[in-house]
């Protein structure tokens, strides 16, 4: 058996498997008019939701940002997770300085640590915590795959005269 052999075998079991998965149940919805119910009471919003004063940005200008490959890298391995949170903060707010777009955050993916991806969690805290920090999600394998996140930078407010 080559190696072509083992890949075809491969491709053919995750086939049968995702085909054999069962399908999510259809949500509760008591549950669901609970939870709605409850983020209505609280007044909770997406943050990423407010993009731009208009709303989301336009399908052509999400396009663009998907395809743009990150304009700066922040690398987070060997950091405790509260270092972490800053450095993520002052690179967002730097990165939003220099009018940068879109990021990259180098978390790892937690293999050598004994509590597991403690950074990963750090990563996500913090960058749904910051204003400036818009919408992100797992980088491309290229760039880290899960050991990574692309970040969008969101335009710092005009100041009030």
């Amino acid at each position: 058996m080559d190696f072509g052999d083992i890949l075809n075998e491969w491709d053919r079991i995750k086939e049968e498997r995702s085909a054999a998965k069962p399908k999510a149940p259809s949500p509760d919805p008591t549950v669901a008019k609970a939870l709605e119910s409850w983020l209505d009471k609280h007044g909770v919003e997406d943050k990423d939701s407010r993009e731009g004063e208009s709303g989301a940005r336009p399908e052509r200008e999400t396009r663009r940002l998907a395809l743009m490959k990150a304009q700066d890298v922040l690398d987070l391995h060997g950091m405790k997770a509260v270092e972490a949170k800053a450095a993520i903060a002052a690179f967002i707010d730097s990165a939003s300085r220099r009018g940068l777009e879109k990021v990259l955050v180098i978390h790892g993916k937690g293999l050598h640590s004994e509590k597991g991806a403690v950074l990963k969690d750090a990563t996500r805290q913090a960058l749904e915590a910051h204003r400036l920090a818009g919408r992100f999600g797992t980088a491309d394998k290229a760039d880290g795959g899960s050991g990574a996140v692309w970040v969008l930078i969101k335009a710092r407010p005009a100041a009030k005269p």
